[in-house]
């Protein structure tokens, strides 16, 4: 048995070490890709299963319920947040990606990143106006008023329909609705260490997000601006969540 005085002297190291364990940050590092290969805006791709080519112009989303999981487990860093990749991925694709950083995580070992794409339906439930001004859920031009949703998930570009006469049309695929919001459950093996910052990489190929689970019809549908769509919104967001890797 331990002497007293040295008993506490063990406690208090054990609180001394604990109270240095600051936490650390973790860095997502978002890669566009089509079919696999690097990819950037106002490049033309083939649309699949066709003899068409298309390009993007913009692509955007919200990101929520962002958590990292072990077996034991689940710790909530991000409840909500809007990533614009457009500017990143216009000329030559970045090494690195899109990065966004999130601070304050415990340290720790983690084997699942999960986060959703679009609002959660309580906040969705809301409009713009009544969030503070300058908050990610104020901007009315990711809201629309009639669907009474925000844009979750926003691709906009070009798509040439004949080669041979080349006849360009706008493509403008705005997903939302309560029913479009998904979740996505990466395998990730992540150490968080006190006071650094731990990278992470998330691959999203657009080319899965067309032709995935299904392959949808642009030529058919170009534009979705309302939830009388919803079965199309419902199947380019699952083609999504088999699109992020």
């Amino acid at each position: 048995m331990l002497p007293r005085f040295l008993f506490f002297i063990l406690v208090l190291g054990l609180f001394s070490c604990n109270s240095d364990d600051k936490p650390g940050n973790i860095n997502l590092r978002f890669h566009l890709v089509y079919d696999g290969a690097p990819m950037e805006m106002f490049k033309n791709y083939p649309y699949p299963g066709t003899d068409e080519s298309f390009y993007f112009t913009r692509l955007s989303y919200y990101i929520a319920d962002v958590n990292l999981k072990n077996a034991k487990e689940k710790i909530a860093i991000k409840d909500i947040d809007f990533l614009n990749l457009t500017a990143t991925f216009t000329g030559s694709s970045p090494i690195n990606g899109y990065e966004y950083t999130i601070g304050e995580i415990p340290v720790g070992d983690y084997t699942n990143l999960e986060f959703g794409i679009g609002v959660p339906k309580g906040m969705n439930a809301k409009s713009p106006a009544e969030y503070p001004a300058g908050t990610t859920l104020s901007s009315p031009t990711e809201y629309w008023e009639s669907w009474k949703s925000y844009v979750f998930f926003k691709t906009e570009g070009s798509i040439v329909y004949n080669e041979s006469a080349p006849d360009e049309s706008d493509f403008a695929l705005h997903l939302g609705g309560d029913e479009a919001y998904r979740t996505i459950s990466l395998p990730r093996s992540i150490t968080i260490e006190s006071n650094k910052t731990t990278n992470v990489d998330i691959t999203l190929d657009m080319k899965r997000y067309f032709d995935g689970i299904t392959t949808y019809n642009i030529k058919d549908t170009p534009k979705i601006h309302s939830q009388s769509q919803l079965p199309l919104i419902n199947q380019l967001m699952d083609n999504l969540v088999f699109a992020f890797q």
